[in-house]
């Protein structure tokens, strides 16, 4: 049985907007601004992970911006450090219409999600990392191929944007309660749960799959 794990990294805000709020300046040592939020979302595992899962819009965000940041001598620690991570990591792009990905280490997927993360799955090789976006996440979810969340959640209600987790318009529950078993119902035990001093009042949550 295979013990690599598919972790989902993502942010939203209170209303489930998949976009990262700006906020003021917390500290005027720019070195540690954030670092709280690295160790949380990305630093406290990478070392265990060896491959990227993402989507083509994020794919082509990533490959234009984090191979640069590591040769910024300005650029944060802790930006450099996931340039590092990234660059190292193998990069495997689901998409359709993505004809090329140049970033090294770098391959397209164009068939199905389940074949294929049963396929990686089944290789030897450490842990795997979803980024980016919310509509590779919903995918993932929908076929029930996450090990963990790690959600950065912040203290804002944008009220439109991209919504993390797709919703499907069922019936209501009559009783206000949704059963066990519901249609689309993905049940998570909370690991860990702490605010973080970046991101105006952020909260980290981390949460592994209920039934593994």
């Amino acid at each position: 049985m295979s013990t690599r794990k598919v972790l989902a990294a993502l942010q939203m805000t209170i209303d489930g907007v998949a976009e990262w709020p700006a906020y003021p300046e917390e500290s005027e040592e720019s070195d540690t601004e954030g670092s709280d939020f690295w160790e949380a979302m990305y630093t406290s595992y990478w070392d265990s992970v060896d491959t990227l899962l993402l989507g083509r819009p994020t794919y082509l965000k990533w490959s234009g911006f984090w191979p640069e940041v590591r040769k910024k001598p300005d650029a944060e620690k802790y930006m450099r450090q996931f340039s590092e991570f990234a660059d190292r990591a193998e990069k495997i792009v689901f998409s359709r219409t993505l004809t090329a990905a140049p970033w090294a280490k770098s391959r397209i997927v164009r068939g199905d999600i389940s074949k294929e993360m049963d396929r990686i799955k089944s290789e030897p090789g450490g842990n795997l990392v979803l980024g980016g976006g919310p509509r590779l996440a919903q995918e993932f979810l929908r076929r029930g191929l996450i090990d963990e969340l790690r959600l950065t959640v912040y203290p804002s209600l944008a009220g439109r944007g991209k919504p993390m987790f797709d919703v499907d318009r069922l019936p209501d529950n009559p009783d206000d309660r949704i059963p066990l078993g519901a249609p689309l119902r993905h049940d998570f035990r909370l690991v860990e749960a702490r605010p973080l001093k970046s991101g105006g009042g952020a909260v980290f949550l981390h949460y592994a799959a209920a039934n593994r």
